[in-house]
């Protein structure tokens, strides 16, 4: 936060104090949308990129006639990494796990890391919840709504830890936010930034909407990145804004048909790039340095859409490695193999459910992919026994610097050795 209250001309707003004759702290006031900015050469190279890589994510996804059955697993990643962007420590498997045991017995969480594990799974009902809507409304940019982003708030937040003593759920703040951040020199924080006071929000939302609605010529990655820097320079709710704000992005992005299925996890690159990701954020705020932020969305963009297709084409080839394996053996062998795509996480009576067959025949089936090292026990139990797809999740959980070059992705065999686990 700058020391005066004056900020160059290219900044697209202005520092306003909170009280008059008094130097700090003062709250920004974004202008509305769009912002005065021109492209520059290095902007529309990355952005050709970024849409070159989202394009052919999306070819690969069109492989598939049911992208939901093989890629379930990138909106579980998507709502890991949200959550470690705000500090906490949940896992693709915490998250598979807690839908088993709310399947055996809902119970209210309970422990600091159950409800982190609730507030990971509300971002995944959220996000599926919004992603059947805007099919519904036939994936058009008029479906995002402030109603719909209040709503995503309010699902968000539900049974979930906060700061907050009431987070209010769906509503807009009725006071002031304050960011902060650590101090450099002493224990403790300060004042980063305050974004605009609750009376503007609400007017705010509303040009930030018809910005959504009708966009600009620019093309439709600027047009969100923009939206998305709006988004949390408003800072509309008490909590829950950072998580709203990258659930948006990836409805934008399915909005702008610019993919049909949410296969990219973004908030993975900004957990790794979470400073740099907030300085990008307050530059454009003080300095009008839109460039340098498009760059870095765009770069983002194009590194998780570049992942995504890696780990997408590995769960495309071991799927039909599994159709060749199984191939002649009974209908409910096969059907299981097929369904661990989607539950990678299972117990025979939910598994049973979901292939439609008894449970003794599931339970058969079970044994035949324990046997042959597809799936794993791994409570030990001998009854409310759980087992996991080890291939399938090895995939999922494999650190992106350990996954092969898209470029060598020719023959899974060679490339890709998956761990033993028979």
């Amino acid at each position: 936060m700058k020391d005066g209250y004056d900020l160059p001309s290219e900044a697209p707003g202005q520092y306003i104090p909170l009280r008059t004759n008094e130097p700090l702290p003062k709250m920004y006031l974004p202008e509305p949308l769009p912002p005065r900015v021109d492209l520059s050469e290095e902007v529309i190279t990355e952005c050709a990129r970024a849409m070159w890589a989202l394009g052919r994510l999306e070819g690969l996804g069109s492989e598939i006639e049911n992208p939901g059955a093989v890629f379930s697993s990138f909106v579980y990643k998507e709502a890991e990494q949200s959550s470690r962007v705000e500090g906490t420590a949940v896992t693709v498997s915490d998250i598979y796990r807690y839908d088993i045991d709310q399947l055996e017995v809902e119970k209210t969480p309970t422990s600091d890391h159950e409800v982190d594990v609730q507030e990971a799974r509300n971002y995944i009902l959220a996000l599926e919840e919004a992603v059947s809507y805007l099919r519904t409304a036939g994936f058009d940019r008029d479906s995002i709504t402030t109603e719909l982003i209040r709503t995503l708030h309010g699902q968000l937040l539900e049974q979930g830890r906060t700061d907050e003593e009431d987070p209010l759920p769906g509503e807009f703040r009725p006071g002031f936010a304050v960011i902060e951040e650590d101090h450099p020199h002493f224990h403790g924080t300060q004042i980063r930034f305050i974004p605009p006071k609750s009376g503007s929000v609400p007017g705010l939302m509303d040009d930030l909407e018809g910005f959504i609605q009708h966009g600009t010529n620019w093309p439709d990655l600027i047009d969100i990145a923009i939206a998305h820097y709006q988004f949390e320079t408003i800072h509309p709710f008490k909590d829950g804004n950072g998580r709203v704000g990258r659930l948006l992005v990836v409805l934008l992005l399915i909005a702008s048909r610019s993919l049909h299925y949410p296969m990219l996890y973004l908030s993975s690159y900004i957990e790794r790039h979470r400073t740099e990701y907030a300085d990008r954020l307050l530059a454009v705020s003080e300095e009008g340095a839109w460039d340098a932020w498009f760059q870095f969305f765009l770069r983002g963009i194009r590194q998780q859409a570049e992942e995504a297709f890696v780990r997408a084409r590995l769960l495309i080839d071991t799927r039909k490695q599994y159709e060749a394996r199984y191939a002649a053996d009974r209908p409910s062998v096969r059907r299981l193999a097929l369904a661990l795509f989607e539950t990678p996480y299972f117990t025979v009576k939910e598994i049973s459910e979901r292939i439609d067959v008894t449970y003794p025949t599931a339970n058969t089936a079970v044994e035949q992919l324990k046997a042959d090292g597809v799936v794993t026990e791994i409570t030990g139990n001998e009854r409310n026994r759980v087992f996991r797809a080890e291939e399938i999740m090895d995939i999922v959980k494999q650190e992106d610097r350990k996954l092969p070059d898209a470029s060598d992705l020719v023959d899974l065999e060679h490339v890709w050795q998956l761990p033993d686990h028979r």
